[in-house]
């Protein structure tokens, strides 16, 4: 979108779906800040993000994850391997993830989550163990989540609190989340972008900064578990990335960036 759209423009697609941009992206991450008593010396790692997919059946995502921590204790590698599969509709999730640390499995889950007529979610898990679990109603999914995170920007709104589920902790785990929502950037505001990020699929683009801090779901707890921080585009990407896990700061630059065709649908 233009900038000369204005407002007006803007409220005209509040309601209508994001359109989503099939891509892939390299982000390089760097030790940002470190808490007070914090063990951790050290920290470098790199992520890669797939999203990939159409408008008419549904959308994939891979990310692949790897941090390497220096300690007081030592070094620390850390694995990190999630894909998922969410329908147009959120009516259905599938997912597999994965944890190594130093080449050991830490954690893993697979299975399927689908939503009922009633918008109630039940979990069907294939790993660690089968089973099934009942989420209630009122939980999103993660490219739901970015949908709404999205919407919430374009009306001009900003705050987001939603349950979400991922599929980690043995597929079990509903997190609390509440998003905040800064001011549009607006398109042609490129004299702080990476190179890589000026093509032509985001010239007339929009993007917002966005903080998403998520907790034990049920719990009183005031301090999240860890907080996201990026600027979101309004077809999805994502940049400047911040991961906070509360004694020590990550920050991610994107590197790499390509844009993907969409799958054909079907």
């Amino acid at each position: 979108m233009a900038v000369a759209a204005g407002g007006v423009a803007g409220e005209a697609v509040a309601d209508e779906a994001p359109a989503f941009i099939a891509h892939r992206a390299v982000y390089d991450l760097t030790l940002d800040r470190l808490a007070a008593k914090s063990s951790v010396q050290g920290a470098r790692g790199r992520i890669v993000y797939e999203f990939s997919g159409n408008a008419c059946d549904g959308w994939a995502m891979s990310l692949r994850q790897v941090v390497q921590i220096d300690s007081e204790d030592g070094q620390t590698v850390s694995d990190t391997l999630a894909t998922s599969w969410e329908d147009v509709a959120g009516r259905t999730f599938r997912f597999a993830n994965q944890n190594l640390v130093d080449r050991n499995v830490r954690e893993m889950s697979e299975g399927r989550a689908e939503r009922a007529a009633d918008g109630s979610v039940v979990v069907q898990i294939a790993k660690p163990a089968e089973g099934r679990v009942e989420l209630g109603s009122g939980v999103v999914f993660p490219t739901q989540h970015m949908r709404r995170l999205i919407e919430t920007a374009r009306k001009g709104e900003t705050i987001l609190s939603v349950k979400v589920f991922d599929g980690t902790e043995a597929g079990r785990k509903v997190y609390d989340t509440m998003g905040v929502v800064g001011r549009a950037i607006a398109p042609g505001a490129e004299g702080s972008l990476e190179p890589v990020l000026r093509v032509p699929e985001l010239k007339d683009t929009r993007r917002w900064p966005v903080t998403v801090s998520y907790f034990e779901a049920g719990s009183d707890q005031q301090t999240p578990i860890y907080t996201l921080g990026f600027e979101l585009f309004e077809n999805g990407i994502s940049r400047d990335l911040t991961l906070d896990y509360g004694d020590f700061r990550l920050k991610g630059a994107m590197t790499t960036l390509d844009i993907l065709p969409p799958t054909p649908c079907r």
